[in-house]
């Protein structure tokens, strides 16, 4: 009788035993490992939205006209500084019923569309009269051309009745007649108070009219910047959770009585699940932070954030 050698019940169940650890071990190391991607691909997401965000807002900011740049109480109705509306510059460091940021923002989209400006942001002060003046070196037709093309056809140069202009700020370190530097409450963002903003109509390729009156006494200088469109970032917490959505408000004019929340004006999604918006503004610098949330499953989620300095 032949005997053949065979593995001991022993023997069986302790490789059992060893390939059962092994195994332990490697579903251990391949969950860690996709767990791993999971947060870094999150990670990832967001780090990158929450950066390309946060260029989007610095692009606008840097575009913003002096004097402008104000921040909102959307939850409290007044025109007194501190209850409805506060410069950037002046917000309290604990302060976070401001939330929304507005400004009027120069029409650099025409101004840097070729490699000479279609407005020049150049007066000819020595030819300039009450009514009008010189720019030297424009293309305003060109600039009518891009300006009616981004507002949807809704601001025209040329004075077209039923179209809304655009303006020009004229550029002193003061403002222009009563020695006052201009403010939020003479452009239309506070009240109905428009005085230190000029609603113009193109006369030529090269010549702006005041089409809107010129109060008496107003000086043209050798500089100014053309606009046509406010801007507001505006935080919007749509569900209750917590976390909000970002968004821009653009095409609307308040020196024409229009808020953002106006029917003419456009509203797009600049980002979701943003948990931090703030900002500041100090000797002209306006420093922003932005946070946003990813989530990775279940109830669990990463964030990251963004700081910004626009120097302008």
């Amino acid at each position: 009788m032949i005997m053949k050698k065979a593995f001991s019940l022993i023997e069986v169940i302790f490789v059992l035993i060893i390939l059962g650890i092994v195994a332990s071990i490697s579903s251990q190391i391949i969950v860690q490992v996709y767990e791993g991607y999971i947060v870094q691909n999150a990670l990832y997401k967001s780090t990158t939205k929450t950066e390309l965000v946060a260029n989007q807002i610095v692009n606008r900011l840097t575009y913003a006209i002096d004097g402008t740049t104000i921040a909102k109480d959307i939850k409290n109705i007044g025109v007194v500084e501190g209850t409805h509306w506060i410069k950037l510059e002046n917000i309290p460091a604990t302060e976070n019923n401001f939330t929304t940021v507005e400004w009027i923002g120069a029409d650099y989209d025409s101004f840097s569309v070729g490699r000479t400006p279609s407005w020049s942001g150049v007066a000819n002060y020595e030819t300039a009269t009450i009514n009008s003046f010189v720019t030297p070196a424009s293309k305003l037709n060109r600039a009518n051309t891009i300006i009616s093309n981004l507002s949807n056809g809704e601001v025209d140069l040329n004075g077209v009745a039923g179209q809304r202009p655009a303006v020009i700020f004229i550029q002193k370190a003061k403002e222009y007649r009563t020695g006052k530097k201009y403010s939020p409450q003479c452009m239309g963002l506070i009240d109905t108070n428009t005085s230190c903003i000029f609603p113009v109509a193109r006369n030529s390729d090269n010549n702006f009219s005041f089409s809107g009156g010129v109060p008496l006494g107003t000086l043209i200088t050798e500089r100014y910047k053309l606009a046509w469109s406010a801007y507001a970032l505006v935080p919007e917490d749509l569900d209750g959770d917590g976390l909000f959505n970002l968004f821009l408000y653009y095409n609307y004019q308040p020196w024409e009585g229009e808020l953002y929340t106006s029917v003419t004006s456009n509203r797009k999604l600049l980002m979701k699940n943003v948990s931090v918006f703030k900002f500041t503004e100090n000797g002209g610098v306006i420093q922003l932070k932005l946070c946003a949330s990813e989530n990775i499953g279940q109830t669990f989620n990463i964030s990251s954030c963004k700081e910004k300095a626009i120097i302008r």
